[in-house]
């Protein structure tokens, strides 16, 4: 893969990058600039393009999806949880990976066809603990533990939109993935 710094790198360095024979990925963090217009470039001939969207820029979900027309895709929230594979993404990778651990993440609504990874599902009890907060005698509000059942399937659907790892692959085998882990440069998922 090639992974290349906008900031030290012209157009012309990375489009002559790109064209490296067994090149199978490239990687970036930063959505301005021309370089830009290389990588969907790259997309369109068949390679595969990765933003780490590790720093939270909201928009960014959004203008990739605008720029390599793709999605639609958007930011949907940044929280921790921990992450599942779908199906989709099983079939693909296989079962080496199942599961990723309690993660901070950007979170992207993408179409089911993109998502790879999305939040384990709690079970009742589980949400109970994360999402009610009990007084200082350890008891809830009896208010919203009526409204707890229905708040709960509320939740179960919106879970399955939202996914830190979604891609994209076009019809010429191009794809473009983002990755919204927030851990940082030095502690990347197994899954990627």
């Amino acid at each position: 893969f090639v992974s290349l710094s906008s900031e030290s790198c012209s157009t012309a360095a990375l489009d002559n990058a790109l064209c490296q024979p067994g090149l199978l990925s490239v990687v970036f963090m930063d959505m301005e600039g021309d370089h830009v217009n290389v990588l969907r470039n790259y997309y369109v001939k068949g390679g595969l393009v990765v933003y780490f969207g590790i720093y939270g820029e909201f928009a960014d979900p959004e203008v990739l999806s605008r720029t390599f027309g793709i999605g639609p895709w958007s930011f949907s929230g940044y929280t921790a949880h921990n992450y599942q594979l779908t199906l989709p993404a099983s079939q693909k990778f296989g079962n080496n990976v199942k599961e990723q651990q309690y993660t901070k993440s950007n979170l992207v609504n993408a179409p089911v066809k993109d998502r790879l990874m999305t939040p384990k599902e709690l079970s009742y009890d589980e949400y109970i603990e994360e999402y009610l907060y009990p007084d200082d005698d350890g008891n809830y509000d009896e208010e919203d533990l009526k409204l707890a059942p229905q708040k709960y399937e509320s939740h179960r659907e919106s879970m399955g939109t939202y996914s830190p790892l979604v891609m994209h692959e076009s019809f010429n085998g191009g794809a473009v993935a983002y990755l919204g882990f927030v851990n940082g440069d030095g502690n990347i998922p197994l899954i990627v």
